[in-house]
């Protein structure tokens, strides 16, 4: 097993300091404190530095170019609790690390912290603004660990030692090593490509690679998982993205938490059936009906959607007021959620009336069929449906709508990304309209659900390059 830097974060109070001094010792690792770090450095008090002209902006530029300049050779960092608020800082304590976060209760981490030097972030209560702050910073600091801790009651030295016997290297449980077994042999089973067998069977004696992957069934036609490796491998994260087609979610998820599964990218027919099998779900994929990302964190389940962003981002700069949404399916949610985001007013038009009505019942917008078209001049067009995609069969050649009924001020967002450039798409240039590719929902949506599971943000156009 590869040693690695164990960065701790969490909130002041939750003991990142003492209980980090005590995992190093234990490991004979440097331990960096990420504060004292800075105290020396700059030869002044964090107070002082927040006293300054520039206040908590000041101090947050230089712990940014602290956490970049902290070595990658084995040590324990324990990094301060805003540390999380930057992408950079993620980025960079990311790199070749475990991460651990270390939570407790509001009540400890008050009785903990009152009193010290550090200055109020908002000017509440200490109550109040740990409530407040804690809020704020959770999803983030859930984004970005591999393991999560509660130090509430524990000595550090007990905490240390407790943290250890699921870090340390030749402390890992031989359950957990069999359960990897038994996910790798099962993946192995299924038809993933021959080149990802051995970067998979690698990963068995070290759990503390982080496995992520796509759930679906069928999904070994996702792109994802060579875009996540070699983002995995670009950022130094010791983890694999690999496929999971699977029929039956809530078999597959339970296995999947014992052998340290720590994300899932969902596809169908999943999307909807795993809502009863979560703990947490975000407000987003709660009204648009669906769950494409699920973060395995410290025995909960949390579901996101990002879908919608895929499609809400591609949209910035393109101005109208009536979007034609084209299909009544998941994807038909998210693009009706994403620009109701934008402030359009959707339409959805189905080949299926009645299930356009249900979905436009559901949002409280217009609905129809697909022939309805004409009837309205819509600014912004999203197909939503799969008439075009490569494996449509003779739909491939086929549009959703008639390319006659375009007019040269719409715009043309087809969701369909195989083949990149779809019938539909090449019919809206000839008539002039602008298009907008589903290569584009595809990556931004990855590189949301990226942040999600990882806590890093990845530039779009890197993701770009490497699909086109």
């Amino acid at each position: 097993m590869e040693e690695r830097r164990i960065v701790l974060i969490g909130y002041r109070g939750t003991g990142k300091s003492s209980i980090g001094r005590n995992i190093a010792g234990t490991l004979g690792f440097n331990h960096i404190d990420l504060d004292s770090l800075i105290e020396e450095t700059e030869g002044r008090t964090i107070p002082e530095i927040f006293a300054s002209g520039e206040g908590e902006e000041a101090f947050r530029t230089i712990e940014s170019r602290t956490i970049v300049n902290l070595p990658d050779t084995p040590a324990v960092i324990s990094t301060g609790g805003g540390a999380v608020l930057r992408p950079e800082n993620i980025r960079a304590l990311r790199r070749k690390s475990q991460v651990i976060l270390l939570t407790s209760s509001e009540e400890m981490i008050a009785k903990r912290i009152a009193g010290t030097s550090r200055p109020s972030l908002t000017g509440l209560s200490l109550e109040e603004e740990i409530h407040t702050t804690l809020n704020e910073r959770t999803p983030s600091y859930r984004a970005a660990a591999d393991i999560i801790y509660d130090s509430t009651g524990k000595t550090p030295k007990q905490a240390a030692a407790e943290i250890l016997q699921i870090i340390r290297p030749g402390k890992i449980l031989s359950d957990e090593i069999n359960n990897r077994q038994k996910l790798v042999n099962w993946v192995l089973t299924t038809p993933i490509p021959s080149a990802a067998h051995k970067p998979l069977q690698a990963t068995i004696p070290d759990p503390s690679i982080r496995l992520y992957g796509i759930l679906g069934n069928p999904c070994m036609h996702s792109l994802s998982p060579p875009i996540w490796n070699r983002l995995f491998q670009e950022l130094n994260i010791p983890a694999r993205y690999t496929w999971f087609e699977c029929p039956d979610p809530e078999l597959f998820i339970s296995l999947a938490e014992k052998a340290g599964v720590r994300g899932l990218s969902v596809t169908i027919p999943h999307k909807e059936t795993v809502f009863p099998l979560l703990d947490e779900i975000r407000h987003d994929a709660t009204v648009i009906g669906a769950v494409n990302t699920i973060l395995l964190l410290g025995g909960k389940r949390y579901g996101y959607n990002t879908d919608w962003k895929g499609i809400y981002r591609p949209l910035e700069g393109v101005e109208g007021d009536i979007a034609v949404i084209l299909g009544a399916g998941g994807a038909a949610a998210a693009a009706v959620y994403a620009v109701s985001m934008r402030g359009y007013t959707p339409i959805i038009l189905n080949r299926t009336v009645e299930r356009a009505r249900e979905m436009g019942k559901h949002f409280g917008v217009e609905t129809g069929a697909i022939s309805d078209f004409d009837r309205y001049h819509p600014d912004l067009v999203i197909n939503a449906t799969s008439v075009g995609m490569k494996s449509h069969g003779s739909a491939s050649n086929m549009t959703p709508v008639p390319i006659s009924s375009l007019m040269p001020d719409m715009h043309v967002f087809d969701l369909v990304y195989t083949p990149a450039e779809t019938p539909l798409l090449r019919g809206a240039l000839e008539k002039g309209c602008s298009i907008i590719p589903g290569t584009e929902m595809f990556i931004h949506q990855l590189i949301e659900q990226f942040k999600v599971l990882t806590g890093v943000d990845v530039p779009a156009d890197i993701v770009r390059r490497w699909l086109l």
